[in-house]
């Protein structure tokens, strides 16, 4: 288990993280045969393979956290989940360096079943969660060489605010 935190740790000092920030929609988004949900305990979650999931990933973790689970349904099916945050800071483990969203709802950890990849899916959950009702910022975070996640943020309007790497102190 050290080793692993290890090897993060070297990691975080040669990646790049995008942070991208979006204000909520001016004008409330639908879209046909698709749901919206929000989870704030493991226990309202009805669907058997999302909480076996969480419970195998240890994620169920996150709702003592007060952090919440999204999930989008299209046609009563689960086909993409992701996590919200609001808070005074968050840790971004993939570089390992503590960023303050005091005031903002941070969006993180976004996952699209592997069936239903490739159909703007992730880009509808963004767009759905920020019918939000708020007057806080969304804040949403990528590595930067990942090229599907940071497709699905600019296409739901989110703008690029940061570029950050672990600092290194020499």
């Amino acid at each position: 288990m050290k080793i692993n935190r290890i090897i993060q740790i070297i990691f975080s000092y040669f990646r790049t993280v995008y942070v991208f920030e979006s204000k909520r929609n001016i004008s409330l988004l639908k879209y046909k045969n698709f749901k919206l949900k929000k989870y704030n305990s493991l226990k309202l979650i009805k669907n058997k393979f999302l909480v076996s999931s969480l419970k195998k990933n240890k994620k169920d973790n996150r709702f003592k956290k007060n952090q919440n689970l999204i999930a989008l349904l299209y046609k009563k099916k689960i086909v993409c989940t992701g996590w919200m945050h609001e808070g005074n800071d968050w840790l971004i483990t993939e570089i390992n360096k503590k960023i303050n969203i005091k005031g903002k709802i941070l969006l993180y950890d976004f996952f699209t079943l592997p069936n239903f990849r490739n159909r703007s899916f992730y880009t509808k959950i963004l767009n759905l969660i920020k019918n939000h009702n708020t007057k806080s910022s969304f804040i949403i975070y990528c590595l930067k060489n990942n090229n599907s996640s940071k497709k699905g943020i600019l296409n739901s309007k989110f703008k690029l605010v940061d570029k950050m790497k672990k600092n290194v102190f020499i």
